[in-house]
């Protein structure tokens, strides 16, 4: 008549449970041995918490989930959506109710939960690559979350080499870096396939192999001494000033300014555009449609396309500028170092101007390229195709 224990359904150790203790009209909790008697007294059970889950406009699926009379952990989120990020869960399709984290503790009451979502932007890619998978209405998202002229870092999945990039005044998504892919590296090879480049199958096996011929008059791709001769229909690249910074960088560029990678024309079309001298390896006419670009990403056009709607936006015309503000304002928004070319052994004109291949042909033996220096933009030169050459890419 001095005390009453009335066991709980708590568990404190392997072998003790807590108590309900009544003593001299104190009531306390403690935990004892398990294996005393106590009483027991019963509570009417709750209903169990039941959650079910809602893609609100994801796809997939996801079981309702039953976390018991007083809750649990929520399942994690299996949902997904085109082009969107998942931002957690709410009582409300649009998001008015109440909100809750990914795997967070609910209690109840039972209740459907209605996945978040926001539109997908340029902070949540990690490479070029990513623009490949992309819907043209994610695309649009990313572009829409990009300031203009602003530079955004992404890698490049086939070798992680970091590249800037930047939605400029044309409303593109450019390379603002000289691409840097290492030809003469058979593991960077190897790992160039349709999925990760802007090129056929057909035209990777041909740039791999080197388009060798009997007597091995050609020379694979990676070969350093690029020259006239036999170049139209090798792929030929030469990599010795891929860190080197020449002189006269842009002063207002948001790039590396890096020389990056020297490619003959056969090599930048990967393999694709290599007809000439005897030979009939890939296209002989048109424009080149494949590149060593990353997925999603392809070599600018020339004349009236995109090297030339660029200069519009920035000067007014489509053509060739002598004008001092004109020519700093293009090479700035392209951060377009002076990374000279190569040929006959060696690079030549760092420092005092570059060329940046385009994908547009202009007869059989020469393609228009994008030609800067310190008194000239001119984004539809020519040149023959044997030339080792800067590349950059422009997002599909």
């Amino acid at each position: 008549g001095s005390m009453g224990n009335y066991w709980t359904s708590t568990a404190s150790y392997t072998n003790m449970a807590y108590l309900m203790s009544i003593e001299d009209a104190v009531v306390s909790i403690y935990d004892d041995s398990n294996y005393y008697g106590s009483s027991v007294r019963c509570i009417a059970k709750n209903p169990d918490v039941i959650v079910t889950y809602n893609a609100n406009g994801g796809t997939g699926t996801m079981p309702s989930q039953n976390l018991g009379e007083f809750g649990g952990t929520l399942t994690a989120n299996t949902f997904t959506r085109n082009g969107y990020v998942f931002t957690g869960w709410n009582t409300k399709a649009d998001g008015s109710g109440t909100p809750y984290s990914d795997s967070a503790t609910y209690s109840g009451p039972s209740t459907t939960l209605y996945a978040q979502w926001r539109s997908l932007a340029i902070t949540d890619l990690t490479y070029m690559q990513d623009f490949a998978s992309l819907p043209s209405s994610a695309l649009t998202s990313v572009k829409n979350s990009m300031t203009t002229n602003t530079a955004y870092i992404l890698k490049d999945n086939r070798d992680n080499t970091t590249y800037h990039i930047a939605k400029l005044a044309d409303g593109r998504i450019w390379l603002l870096d000289n691409l840097a892919l290492d030809l003469t590296n058979s593991t960077v090879l190897n790992n160039m396939t349709p999925e990760n480049t802007n090129a056929s199958a057909t035209s990777l096996t041909s740039l791999k192999s080197g388009n060798r011929s009997a007597g091995n008059q050609y020379a694979t791709a990676g070969v350093g001494n690029l020259t006239s001769g036999n170049n139209y229909s090798v792929p030929l690249v030469n990599m010795d000033s891929k860190d080197v910074v020449p002189n006269n960088a842009p002063t207002g560029g948001k790039g590396n300014n890096k020389v990056g990678g020297y490619y003959n024309f056969c090599a930048a079309s990967a393999g694709s555009y290599c007809y000439g001298n005897s030979t009939s390896t890939g296209t002989s006419s048109g424009n080149a449609t494949e590149d060593i670009c990353p997925a999603g990403w392809r070599l600018p056009t020339s004349n009236t396309g995109e090297y030339g709607a660029l200069a519009n936006q920035i000067y007014g015309s489509t053509g060739t500028t002598s004008d001092a503000t004109a020519i700093a304002n293009y090479r700035n928004a392209l951060s377009l170092p002076f990374s000279g070319i190569f040929r006959s052994g060696s690079a030549s004109s760092q420092g005092s101007y570059g060329r940046f291949w385009s994908s547009t042909r202009s007869n059989d033996i020469n393609m228009y390229y994008l030609r800067v220096e310190t008194s000239l933009v001119f984004p539809s030169n020519l040149y023959y195709r044997y030339d080792g050459t800067s590349v950059r890419c422009v997002a599909e």
